[in-house]
C-alpha cells in the first residue's frame, strides 16, 4: 500500500511564505522550541532551521549603547513605578525589587546620557533644520514683522524696546537674521525673548 503513494513533493516558498516561517522560528524559539522541534514543525531539517536562524541574525542592526540604554531606561520605569506603588501601599517585600529596578535605572541613565553631546556642530544641524521647516513654512521677513508687532501688542515685548529683528537693522554687523546659520543665534528674530 504504501508503495501505491507516490511521494508528494513540497512546494517551494516564496519570498513571503520564508518571511512568515521565520516569524514562525523565532516565535518559537522565544517559547523555548528546540530546533529538533522547530524542523519536524516546519518539515524542515535541523540544519535548514539552524541555517535560517544563523542569517536572520546577522542581518539585524544592533543599537548604539545609547539607543539600547534609552530602550532599557523605558522598559524599566513601569517596574519602578509599580515598585514605589507597593511600598507605598506597605507591602515590605517590594522593597528589594524596587530598589534593583532604582539600580538598574540609574546604570542606563548614565549610559544614555554619556553620548549626548550638544555642541556647535549639533547646534548649526538643528538650526539648518528649523531654518528649512521655517522657509517651508512661508515664514519670511514679512512674517517676523507680524509676529514681532503681534508680541509687542500683546505685551511679551515691550513696546519701547526694539524687537531682535529691528536690533539687526540697527546694526548690520549684529547676529544673523533667523533664515541665517552663521554664529549659531540662540533664538530666532520672529521668536522674541529666549523662551527655554
Amino acid at each position: 500500500m504504501a508503495e501505491d503513494k507516490a511521494r508528494v513533493r513540497r512546494r517551494r516558498l516564496g519570498a513571503h511564505g520564508m518571511m512568515f516561517r521565520r516569524r514562525r522560528i523565532f516565535a518559537q524559539l522565544r517559547e523555548g522550541f528546540t530546533y529538533d522541534e522547530i524542523a519536524a514543525e516546519e518539515g524542515v531539517s535541523v540544519s535548514r532551521i539552524r541555517q535560517i536562524v544563523s542569517q536572520e541574525l546577522q542581518q539585524r542592526a544592533v543599537d548604539s549603547g545609547a539607543e539600547h540604554a534609552k530602550l532599557q531606561l523605558d522598559r524599566i520605569a513601569p517596574a519602578v513605578q509599580l515598585g514605589a506603588e507597593a511600598i507605598a501601599s506597605g507591602e515590605i517585600s517590594a522593597i528589594s525589587p524596587y530598589l534593583k529596578a532604582l539600580d538598574r535605572l540609574d546604570r542606563y541613565q548614565t549610559v544614555a546620557s554619556a553620548n549626548q553631546v550638544y555642541d556647535d556642530e549639533a547646534r548649526k544641524k538643528l538650526l539648518d533644520k528649523i531654518n528649512r521647516l521655517a522657509e517651508n513654512m512661508g515664514i519670511n521677513k514679512d512674517f517676523e514683522a507680524a509676529v514681532q508687532a503681534h508680541l509687542k501688542k500683546i505685551g511679551e515685548i515691550p513696546a519701547d524696546e526694539p524687537g531682535e529683528g529691528e536690533a539687526q537693522e540697527a546694526d548690520p554687523a549684529g547676529s544673523p537674521d533667523f533664515m541665517g546659520v552663521e554664529g549659531a543665534p540662540e533664538t530666532f528674530a520672529w521668536g522674541g525673548a529666549d523662551r527655554r
